[in-house]
């Protein structure tokens, strides 16, 4: 494992990874049904439950403090970086379920390409960045 500091780019990343994850399950636990009003379909609102949103938010809080300390701590970051990859695969795999199932459980095609897409493209980046950082520097 590697003491060096993360590359910007990485280090970047790894922040505002950890910021909006940070944010996110903030809002999800301190304004739980207007986040959800806000982000899920219309068709859905009457599905609303402050218990899942609550508990999904929970997750996003524990996802933003693993990427905060994988962001703060270069030697321990890959196990924490596979470990948020690991909850945003599921919630594609969530959201993929919802869509054949139900149609979008969002509002936006941009929800689902910013909120649900893009941080698993993020994540898996730089896991392979850090598995590729530990093994040169085996």
């Amino acid at each position: 494992m590697s003491t060096d500091p993360h590359p910007p780019l990485r280090y970047f990343l790894l922040m505002f990874m950890a910021a909006t994850s940070l944010a996110n399950g903030v809002v999800m636990v301190a304004f739980t049904e207007q986040w959800y009003l806000c982000i899920a379909n219309p068709l859905r609102a009457a599905l609303y439950s402050a218990h899942f949103v609550t508990d999904v938010g929970t997750a996003y809080l524990t996802v933003g403090a693993a990427l905060l300390w994988a962001a703060l701590s270069p030697s321990r970051a890959l196990p924490l970086v596979v470990t948020a990859l690991l909850f945003s695969a599921l919630h594609v795999v969530h959201h993929v379920g919802e869509y054949l199932g139900f149609g979008m459980p969002t509002r936006s095609v941009l929800i689902e390409l910013f909120g649900i897409w893009g941080p698993v493209a993020i994540l898996a980046w730089l896991a392979l960045a850090l598995r590729r950082a530990e093994a040169g520097a085996a």
